[in-house]
C-alpha cells in the first residue's frame, strides 16, 4: 500500500483539496450511510491534512449512527473516529514533519481519504506496527487505559469479558502489568488467545455458567471487578460473579442496554458497585488521551498478540458494507481502506 505523497501533491493539499468522505444522512441502520465528495479547506493553525491509508470501524460508529447512543451526534454525521495514515500538509504553526506516519481516535469523519485533524489528536506510529495495526489499536488503546484508572486493580481479581475482542485483549495486558489476576471470557477457539496473553485463568462462556467459572477458579469469591461491554445479556451474570463489594464496569451495550435493573439486586450480589464507563471522566484532555495511545501502541510493539485479528476489509465505497459486517458480530477488527 503506498503512503508516500510527491511534492506536487503537496503544493495542492496546501491550497485545499477534494475528498470522498462517508456520512449517515439520518439516524439508522448501515443503509443510511452515503459517500460524497466535498471540498476539503487546507489545514489551519494547529491542524494537520493526513491522508488516510486505513479507517478503523467501531462499535461507537455503530451507535452514532443509529442515533441511539448516549453521546447524539448531528445529522447529516461524518462516519469515523478512528484512523491511520500519513501527514499531507501542516497548517501555520505545526512542527509535525510532512510524511509521518500518525494515527489516533477522536477523528470526526475519519472513514475518508483525507481528513483535517488537530495536531493534538495525533500519536506517531511505531516503525514496527503497520498502518492497520495502528488502526485496529488507537481507539480500543485509549479506552482500555482509561479502564483501567476506574477501579484500583493491583493484588485484585479483575474479570474481563470479550477479552479476545480489541479492547479485551489490551486491557487483559494491561491489567497483569499492573498486579491483577486476570480472569479472561472469551468462548471457542480465542480461549487460546487470550491464554497467550498472560491471563491467570480463561473462562469459556461456551462451556456453560460463566458466573460458577469465574467462582470456582476464584474458590468461590468471585472477582473484585468486572469489565463487561455486551450490558443487557451479560448484567446479571457480572453480578453474580462479583466478590462482595466488588464493582461491575460496563463500557458497551453490545446486546443492548441493561433494562429493570434494580438497587435490591445490588444488595442481594453482596452491596456492590455498578457504574457505566465515561471515557471522558478519567482522562485529563487530548494529551491524556494520545498518551494512553502510545502506550497502547508500545504494548503492541512488544506483544503483536495484543493486536485483535482483521477480521475484514472494505473499500470506502462500501462503508454500508463494513457497517454491517460490524452489526454481524465479527471475530476480529472491520476496517475501511479508501484506497482499496
Amino acid at each position: 500500500m503506498d503512503s508516500t505523497t510527491t511534492d506536487d501533491e503537496r503544493d495542492v493539499m496546501t491550497e485545499g483539496v477534494k475528498r470522498r468522505v462517508a456520512r449517515a444522512v439520518r439516524p439508522g441502520g448501515p443503509e443510511v450511510i452515503e459517500v460524497v465528495e466535498e471540498a476539503l479547506a487546507a489545514p489551519g493553525p494547529g491542524e494537520v491534512l493526513v491522508k488516510v491509508v486505513v479507517s478503523g470501524v467501531n462499535h461507537a460508529d455503530g451507535l452514532l449512527r443509529s442515533g441511539g447512543y448516549v453521546v447524539s451526534a448531528r445529522f447529516p454525521h461524518p462516519v469515523g473516529v478512528e484512523a491511520a495514515g500519513v501527514v499531507a500538509a501542516i497548517g501555520p504553526g505545526v512542527l509535525v514533519p510532512v510524511g509521518t506516519r500518525v494515527a489516533g481516535t477522536g477523528w470526526l469523519g475519519s472513514c475518508a481519504d483525507y481528513a483535517v485533524v488537530p495536531v493534538e489528536r495525533l500519536v506517531e506510529i511505531p516503525g514496527q506496527l503497520s498502518f492497520e495495526q495502528a488502526a485496529s489499536v488507537a481507539h480500543a488503546g485509549a479506552a482500555a487505559g482509561a479502564l483501567t484508572r476506574v477501579w484500583p486493580v493491583e493484588g485484585r481479581v479483575a474479570a474481563v469479558w470479550g477479552a479476545a475482542g480489541a479492547v479485551g485483549r489490551l486491557l487483559v495486558v494491561m491489567l497483569a502489568r499492573r498486579g491483577a489476576e486476570v480472569i479472561g471470557i472469551a468462548s471457542g477457539a480465542r480461549v487460546k488467545a487470550v491464554q497467550e496473553l498472560g491471563a491467570a485463568h480463561v473462562v469459556d462462556r461456551a462451556a456453560g455458567d460463566v458466573a460458577e467459572q469465574v467462582r470456582a477458579a476464584t474458590g468461590g469469591r468471585g472477582a473484585d471487578v468486572v469489565f463487561d461491554p455486551v450490558a443487557a445479556e451479560t448484567f446479571r451474570t457480572s453480578l453474580g460473579m462479583l466478590a462482595p463489594r466488588g464493582c461491575l464496569i460496563n463500557y458497551g451495550q453490545l446486546a443492548g442496554e441493561v433494562d429493570g435493573a434494580l438497587f435490591h439486586e445490588l444488595f442481594r450480589a453482596g452491596g456492590v458497585f455498578v457504574t457505566k464507563f465515561n471515557a471522558a471522566a478519567y482522562v485529563t484532555g487530548y494529551a491524556d488521551v494520545t498518551r494512553l495511545i502510545g502506550e497502547a501502541f508500545e504494548l503492541a510493539a512488544q506483544h503483536p498478540s495484543a493486536v485483535v485479528p482483521v477480521a475484514d476489509r472494505f473499500g470506502l465505497a462500501d462503508v454500508a458494507a463494513a457497517h454491517r459486517a460490524l452489526d454481524s458480530g465479527p471475530a476480529g477488527k472491520v476496517l475501511v481502506i479508501p484506497g482499496r
